[in-house]
């Protein structure tokens, strides 16, 4: 008898798979294990590819996997550079871990199926609004994984700046027929990038000297990098304001702020 399996059991499946995977990984190694991470991410993009099955290409899974593979990336050097989670702690984290992975997954779908269809839906919306609160909850993780690496402070930096590219790509990406995105040039767009990418590194670099909590000073160059995306897709839209620059930045200043009350 053929089993017919839906794209959610689907995504289901493979966030099981990849959480049997980390938590083999969370128990066994004590270091960057460079084979075994790359093993997982090539199983997070293959299976991306196969469960999104037929709207997948072999070049938009280079996009939809953008998060997924953040994500796993994040816990996998979270598992390595705290190791003094608990074991509770860390089975909390692997739920957490494969319930945030499944909603990546059915965001991704709807912006597949858009694609596909070159037209909007009404789920369209909705997944763009959980697209930026993904991008946010993806890279608290993997900033604080990167910033208690054993490498330097320039090193971290430009790491930092790297995964801000790949997430302004991937809101790019998933900003693609939205009807209220103007038409703009490539050198445009790489110079709004570019400005987005200078937000991160400037915060990044203006506290690495201090000494300071990592997981709060993830949080601190998290809300900038969430102005970098509400930024660009504000320049995108045509939708710059006063308001908008005020609260982002009024946030940023809080966890600014927090960063240097609850130093170690």
């Amino acid at each position: 008898m053929k089993i017919i399996l839906n794209k959610r059991q689907k995504y289901f499946i493979h966030a099981s798979l990849l959480l049997g995977l980390l938590y083999y990984f969370s128990g066994n190694t004590t270091r960057f294990d460079l084979a075994f991470a790359a093993f997982v991410l090539a199983v997070v993009l293959v299976g991306s590819y196969l469960t999104h099955r037929p709207n997948s290409t072999v070049l938009n899974t280079l996009a939809t996997g953008i998060m997924p593979v953040l994500l796993t990336l994040g816990f996998i050097l979270s598992y390595i550079y705290f190791p003094n989670l608990s074991r509770i702690f860390k089975l909390l984290s692997l739920g957490v871990y494969a319930f945030i992975f499944y909603i990546v997954s059915l965001v991704n779908n709807v912006f597949l199926v858009v694609e596909t269809r070159k037209e909007t839906m009404p789920l369209y919306r909705v997944a763009s609004t959980w697209s930026k609160i993904l991008i946010v909850v993806v890279a608290i993780p993997l900033l604080a994984g990167i910033f208690k690496m054993d490498i330097n402070s320039l090193l971290e930096t430009a790491l930092a700046s790297l995964a801000a590219i790949l997430f302004f790509i991937y809101l790019l990406w998933s900003l693609k027929y939205n009807h209220e995105v103007k038409k703009f040039k490539k050198g445009e767009l790489v110079a709004v990038f570019a400005l987005g990418t200078f937000f991160v590194f400037a915060a990044n670099i203006s506290v690495s000297f201090f000494p300071t909590e990592t997981f709060l000073r993830a949080l601190y160059v998290s809300s900038v990098l969430i102005f970098g995306v509400s930024f660009i897709e504000a320049h995108l839209k045509n939708t710059i304001n006063k308001k908008l620059i005020r609260e982002h930045s009024l946030l940023t200043l809080i966890f600014l702020i927090l960063l240097f009350i609850f130093n170690p």
